[in-house]
């Protein structure tokens, strides 16, 4: 599949488990995370969405969208919610063939104990986790763009440092895992204004028939799922025009 991309990160991981013999766990763990991004995939189909790339980690997959930044906001909360949905039904199967002396204590114990773990690393709200997309489509119900995506990266960094607390006595995995999480944030600030730009992009190159309607004194103020006019100088402008204006100078520049 040329869509799917094995992340160093699962190679050093694979290695451990040679290294280790703990066979068991690991096929556990790579079960588990499989199941969390078709969990992912399944609402991406649903929703008639093109998948670009999976990146597959020892802790997780991350699935690129071919999609537009203005898409639905509800669509997003779906979809980064159907990982973890996933997990809570695998939960419900093994609990089933436990309880019905189909499965070992050993295996279901292995299984409880990563299946938790992941569920509840990926509602970390951070940069790129599912919590963090999840807690992005909250803000921006709320929130502007620009405003959704400064807190986003803030709250990031703030949960990245607690998670560095609380395993700093832990081994090379977690701060593998720790300083990947910092690098994608950071990766993630660099490209913040070229994000702010496509999504005013989209706003100016597309129709989106909106009913709220909002008004706002700058560009910075603009909102997912809001039609907007400018107030300036006490008179109101249609959006297409503000943003014609903005991008006609910034070509300039």
């Amino acid at each position: 599949m040329k869509k799917l991309k094995i992340n160093p990160l699962t190679y050093f991981f694979l290695i451990s488990i040679c290294l280790t013999g703990l066979f068991k766990e690991g096929l556990i763990l790579i079960f588990i995370i499989t199941c969390h991004e078709i969990g992912h995939i399944l609402a991406i189909k649903y929703f008639h969405y093109e998948i670009k790339e999976i990146d597959f980690l020892p802790f997780g997959g991350f699935i690129k969208i071919d999609k537009r930044l203005n898409s639905s906001i509800s669509k997003e909360m779906i979809i980064s919610l159907c990982g973890i949905l996933m997990q809570l039904f695998l939960y419900i199967i093994f609990s089933f063939f436990y309880y019905h002396h189909y499965l070992s204590r050993e295996i279901y114990q292995i299984f409880n104990k990563y299946n938790f773990s992941i569920l509840i690393f990926n509602l970390l709200p951070i940069i790129p986790l599912d919590g963090s997309v999840f807690l992005k489509s909250v803000f921006e119900k709320f929130f502007s763009f620009w405003q959704s995506q400064i807190l986003l990266i803030i709250v990031s960094f703030v949960f990245l440092i607690f998670f560095f607390s609380f395993n700093y006595y832990c081994g090379l995995n977690n701060y593998l895992i720790g300083f990947f999480l910092f690098y994608k944030i950071s990766l993630y600030l660099k490209n913040l204004k070229y994000l702010e730009n496509r999504f005013l992009l989209e706003r100016y190159l597309y129709n989106y028939d909106y009913e709220q309607v909002k008004i706002v004194k700058g560009i910075r103020k603009m909102q997912k799922e809001r039609k907007h006019y400018f107030k300036i100088k006490d008179k109101l402008i249609a959006e297409k025009d503000v943003l014609e204006a903005y991008f006609t100078s910034y070509l300039k520049e």
